[in-house]
């Protein structure tokens, strides 16, 4: 920072972040190789040592070179074969990758190309999209993703309009890591046209219901693997009505967990139970099955069977009261006092 002597003003100077930066890699970083990268970015040097870095951040030197390891897995910093790091250009590789996708795709050849709209269709779409998602500012990287629905996926523009739509509901339409997911996603779940996406809708509208429902439940917030179990049932085709019952179910335990839930709807899957009243009467004769095995092994462990039930015969009757002859017993009990001496023994 310096005085300028003209005007009697200070001079400060800007530092330039590309907004391939902010929507492509800034939400997946840490905090602090966010610094650290502005930091690099401010000093205005095009190649630097671990120590200048070390030496331009305000973190700690450990901080500093984790954060550093950080940046190079995610293709913002290289490094060569002197060791010394340099900010990768992300204009001129976004530019070089868009170039190759497009020749790839036989739309241009590689001489002459230009990122120039490339038809009314997709102009329309990406239009409409900056400004009902993104106030009329949508990143460029958002224009990719466009691209790929539109081209490589071959979506519908309902379909791709309905996808940035729903990542601003969802609140993750800043975020092109997710927004790039979720198009892939859709299109590995088969989603084109606007009857496969309704389709798919409904299931997730369904998910949302029954995690909303098992949250209730349970009395807590359903986590990750919840939600995967969730997504499965729904994919299975178990109704609310039933995931209910199979949670009631397992009311008998301190604790119910989603796992629980998961190997009622597992068994009755495979004894073919589709709705709720084949659960209740399944669950129904299971507990008759399980009360009869109870009773019948209850039998053979009891202290109150008869000699047969035993297998005890007459023969060994006979041989337990010779056994337990009143005499054995006295003699053994005189023993016992004799360790001890007698009456006569003491007088003496």
């Amino acid at each position: 920072m310096a005085m300028n002597n003209n005007n009697n003003s200070l001079l400060l100077s800007d530092t330039l972040v590309p907004d391939l930066f902010i929507y492509h890699h800034m939400m997946s970083l840490t905090k602090e190789a966010i610094s650290v990268y502005l930091y690099i970015a401010s000093s205005g040097k095009c190649k630097f040592s671990e120590a200048e870095c070390t030496d331009i951040s305000l973190l700690d030197k450990e901080t500093t070179k984790i954060a550093i390891a950080e940046l190079i897995a995610s293709g913002l910093i290289a490094r060569d074969k002197d060791g010394d790091f340099t900010l990768v250009d992300l204009k001129k590789a976004e530019v070089d990758q868009y170039c190759a996708s497009v020749v790839a795709r036989g739309g241009a050849d590689i001489s002459g190309l230009e990122l120039s709209p490339m038809q009314e269709e997709r102009n329309n779409l990406c239009d409409s999209i900056s400004k009902s998602i993104y106030a009329g500012k949508m990143g460029y990287v958002f224009y990719r993703i466009v691209d790929t629905c539109l081209f490589t996926y071959g979506f519908e523009t309902f379909v791709i309009y309905s996808l940035f739509d729903m990542a601003k509901e969802k609140k993750i339409h800043y975020d092109y890591k997710k927004v790039e997911k979720m198009a892939s996603d859709w299109h590995k779940n088969g989603i084109k046209d606007s009857e496969s996406l309704n389709r798919v809708l409904e299931n997730e509208a369904r998910i949302q219901e029954i995690i909303k429902t098992i949250g209730k439940l349970t009395r807590r917030r359903v986590d990750g693997v919840d939600i995967e179990k969730i997504t499965n049932w729904v994919a299975l085709g178990f109704s609310k009505e039933l995931i209910e019952l199979a949670y009631r179910s397992n009311k008998y335990r301190d604790f119910v967990k989603t796992k629980d839930v998961d190997d009622t709807l597992t068994k009755w899957l495979e004894a073919g139970i589709k709705t709720a009243e084949e659960a209740m009467k399944f669950e129904e004769e299971q507990h008759a099955e399980n009360k009869r095995k109870y009773k019948k092994n209850k039998g053979k462990d009891s202290n109150y069977r008869t000699g047969a039930e035993a297998g005890i015969t007459i023969e060994d009757t006979v041989a337990i009261e010779e056994d337990t002859d009143p005499k054995s017993d006295d003699s053994a009990m005189n023993d016992i006092l004799n360790m001890f001496g007698d009456d006569d023994d003491e007088d003496n």
